[in-house]
């Protein structure tokens, strides 16, 4: 079997143009698989695999992860007939979570800061990039001097398999990109002193010490979470949900949907402005 999801690793690395993040994941889904079956897939022991990982106690995110890459390589195991019946495991139903943002007070603290050093303007420029385009943290990282259109407030990002978008910026936002590159003249535009690309740990390491002096609390300190908050913001202030799928770099709605999910804050200020009871009493 494991000649076959080698093939199967080569199609989707060569052909298909996914991530080395995303072959990473497979991996860990192959190990997770051979873990617990061992054996090729059938209908029988896909069911098994199952019940195994819900035995190891993992969360129902975390069994569903398993199950997406399961899933992807089963559908390439069918369409390369490898198997006569296109075997598909369901996902498990989550329960509804909201994940908590970032307050409008922690927004401000965050954007109110005030850096010195070298390293606290390139993470206060990149906090400033995160919140007002909504990109991840790694299109954030490979982001590269020539991809920022100053004069048109146009930012071109690479995402997920290498797929190209670009972002609008506003006036205030190009303002703080260019303080800071004029600090350097090196090709990317968030680099390490000495040129090179700032890794993912660093970057998340700088920002949760930074949350920490701001005396930010009571939510996930992670570049993820400005992602949210701005999509989330984005929406409230009469954003066009399609526009924010581009925004993203979605290529499903429905995941754009899950970042924008009514928050129980949200639901009381409509509710505010649309009472009846509230209009007429």
């Amino acid at each position: 079997m494991r000649e076959i999801f080698d093939q199967f690793l080569k199609e989707k690395r060569y052909l298909t143009n996914v991530s080395p993040q995303t072959i990473k994941y497979y991996e860990w889904m192959y190990n997770r698989w051979n873990h617990h079956i061992g054996k090729f897939p059938t209908k029988e022991n896909i069911k098994e695999f199952v019940i195994k990982i819900r035995e190891s106690d993992i969360t129902v995110y975390t069994a569903n992860s398993y199950i997406r890459g399961i899933n992807s390589f089963l559908s390439w195991l069918y369409e390369n007939e490898y198997t006569k019946e296109h075997l598909k495991i369901k996902k498990l139903k989550e329960p509804e979570k909201f994940l908590k943002l970032f307050s409008d007070e922690q927004i401000k603290r965050l954007l109110n800061y005030r850096p010195k050093t070298f390293a606290q303007k390139r993470l206060y420029a990149m906090i400033c990039f995160a919140f007002d385009t909504g990109a991840r943290i790694e299109e954030i990282l490979n982001l590269r001097r020539e991809d920022i259109d100053f004069d048109n407030l146009l930012v071109l990002v690479t995402g997920k398999g290498d797929k190209e978008r670009i972002l609008p910026i506003s006036i205030e936002c190009r303002k703080h990109l260019y303080k800071f590159l004029r600090l350097h003249e090196y090709q990317m535009a968030f680099p390490k002193r000495n040129g090179e690309r700032q890794s993912y740990r660093t970057a998340l390491q700088l920002f949760k010490t930074l949350c920490k002096k701001l005396h930010i609390t009571g939510v996930r300190t992670s570049w993820h979470t400005i992602r949210h908050t701005m999509a989330s913001h984005y929406v409230r202030d009469g954003g066009n949900v399609l526009y924010l799928q581009r925004i993203l770099g979605h290529s499903d709605l429905s995941v754009t949907k899950i970042y924008v999910k009514a928050l129980p804050e949200d639901l009381k200020l409509v509710h505010k402005k649309t009472s009846l009871v509230g209009r007429y009493k």
